[in-house]
């Protein structure tokens, strides 16, 4: 029996759908491309359900004529391209003739467009990918679409999306990432009949970033510009008092596309060297402008990423930029409101949390004894303790970290609300930008419930009343920060119990005695006697070692005994 046939043509529609629009997401930028190429300076997106149910993107852009609308939503048309050759350079936005075919595959897909030189416009309706009808239609020069019901014909797609609220969040940061590269169009967004976004247009990008990065970030940026060979740089840097771990605070446009680019990530934080941590990258965004014939964007479906003709010269030019701009600004972080009463003293004896281990007031009793004479600290990292059968490394703060963990998640099991808060001497509002601002209102609660007395205020502004304990001393801004982005990594949880644990176990490492702290010798017999009461006390919260042991024989084989 015959077992090999060719697929149907709706089978591989939608085979080709599940590379290009795998959420809703992807059909909004689709659509904004679209837009964009054909010359628009006004794009209005009405998304439903997270873009679910329904999303409308209207632009005023040059418009179809009939003709051409009749062959849009058909695999492999586009008006972009023509040759093989012209792939060398593509100077648009779209190319591949992908889109519309495909979300013409999974969903029930109108089209409406007018031309400057036709009295009315022509509206489409597609259903599995098939014209089912046509007809004239009033309306201003521009194109409507209109996408019913995403996935309704491709149901196992469906399953692996994320809650609505993600989806949502997707779609903000997408146009977050065309609003700032393109600040002469306006650009609207609503969800649920609701105004999120309305950004009017502007000369430049900068008028932007405050309302959609925050002001915190927006005070830090400086500018960054380089012309040399045949790349030209522009854009703005953070100082490195405001960092990100996540590539969502780090955009990059070449030629005024949208990517994404570890290696260029990469080059951006090598060019900062020992001014940020290992573990946080810098907030930036960076306009790059090079031959489109050095420049491969036909190497992804959704054209996220792109290939370099001369990559090492690319990374070369970004590190001598940053690091010229760097050294031409004063990089002492700014003092505003919250740094006037809550300092940021990470990593230092002289914050509340290293006080505790300073003063001997470690907020747990001890009942094991231990000889303080056969512990040593070694470089103010690790605690070195001898073993029945050789020695044991504790690495001090993964150590801590744990027993902070253990003793907030038993008090916050008994008593949610009871954990010890700080009370601000005046009340701080602040601002986040709109990703992040939606972020902490959905999860408000839980913050309240961890000691953090947030209120929203208007917009993206928020008030903080309290905030733990441990906190007392520190930059209230950039803790709220990193959480949210910890919130943002992990956001396939969903139980508040599951994201109360993560968020305790945030509040346990930034509460814990940090590298480079001096420990006496009875803070570390302290810190080791307790750690032997926890359970799980192999790894800290986040599956770091806590300690590590080593064996004698292996000691006798290094000195060959």
């Amino acid at each position: 029996m015959k077992k090999i046939h060719q697929l149907s043509p709706q089978v591989v529609s939608q085979i080709a759908a599940g590379e290009v629009i795998e959420r809703p997401m992807y059909a909004v930028k689709e659509l904004i491309e679209n837009a964009l190429d054909a010359g628009a300076d006004s794009i209005i997106i009405h998304i439903e359900e997270s873009g679910l149910k329904k999303i409308v993107v209207t632009d005023n852009g040059e418009g179809m004529h009939s003709e051409d609308l009749r062959e849009s939503f058909k695999p492999h048309t586009t008006s972009k391209i023509t040759k093989a050759d012209e792939l060398s350079q593509i100077k648009t936005m779209g190319f591949r003739g992908e889109a519309l075919s495909s979300i013409a595959a999974i969903s029930r897909l109108s089209i409406s467009s007018r031309t400057s030189d036709s009295p009315v416009g022509t509206k489409v309706i597609i259903n599995d990918g098939k014209l089912e009808k046509i007809t004239p239609v009033g309306m201003p020069v521009g194109t409507t679409v209109t996408i019913d019901h995403l996935f309704y014909s491709f149901p196992a797609r469906k399953k692996f999306l994320k809650a609505l609220r993600t989806e949502l969040k997707h779609v903000i940061d997408l146009v977050i990432n065309y609003a700032l590269c393109y600040p002469e169009i306006h650009l609207q967004l609503a969800h649920n009949k609701k105004n999120l976004l309305d950004l009017p247009k502007s000369s430049e990008p900068v008028h932007r970033i405050e309302k959609l990065l925050g002001k915190d970030i927006f005070s830090s940026l400086i500018p960054i510009s380089l012309s040399d060979s045949y790349i030209t740089i522009s854009g703005y840097l953070a100082k490195p008092s405001i960092t990100t771990r996540t590539p969502n605070k780090q955009f990059f446009y070449i030629n005024n596309r949208a990517i994404s680019d570890k290696g260029i990530s990469s080059a951006v934080k090598s060019a900062y060297g020992s001014l940020l941590a290992n573990v946080v990258s810098p907030v930036c965004l960076l306009y790059f402008s090079l031959p489109f014939e050095m420049v491969d964007v036909n190497v992804h479906p959704r054209k996220e990423y792109v290939r370099f003709v001369d990559t090492p010269l690319l990374y070369e030019a970004i590190k001598r930029a940053v690091r010229q701009s760097l050294a031409r600004y004063d990089l002492t972080p700014s003092t505003s409101f919250e740094a006037l009463f809550l300092g940021d003293a990470v990593g230092s004896t002289e914050s509340y949390a290293g006080r505790l281990m300073k003063e001997k007031k470690l907020p747990w009793e001890l009942s094991i004894k231990v000889d303080s004479a056969s512990v040593t600290q070694l470089h103010n990292l690790y605690l070195l303790a001898a073993s029945n059968n050789g020695f044991i490394l504790i690495d001090q703060h993964a150590a801590h970290e744990r027993i902070l963990f253990e003793q907030f998640l038993t008090e916050f099991a008994k008593e949610k609300k009871n954990l010890n808060v700080f009370h601000v001497h005046k009340p701080g509002a602040f601002n986040l930008s709109l990703s992040d601002s939606l972020l902490l209102r959905e999860n408000l609660q839980l913050f309240q419930d961890l000691g953090w007395g947030i209120e929203y205020f208007k917009g993206t502004s928020f008030v903080l009343r309290s905030l733990p304990v441990l906190f007392q001393d520190r930059n209230y801004i950039k803790l709220l920060r990193e959480i949210l982005e910890d919130l943002r990594v992990n956001n396939q949880v969903q139980k508040i119990d599951s994201l109360s644990q993560k968020m305790i176990a945030y509040i346990a490492c930034r509460g814990a005695v940090k590298a480079g702290d001096r420990l006496t010798k009875n803070q570390a017999k302290e810190l080791l006697e307790q750690l032997e009461k926890i359970p799980n006390n192999a790894t800290c919260p986040h599956g770091r070692p806590t300690k590590i042991s080593i064996d004698l024989r292996m000691i006798h084989r290094l000195f060959k005994r």
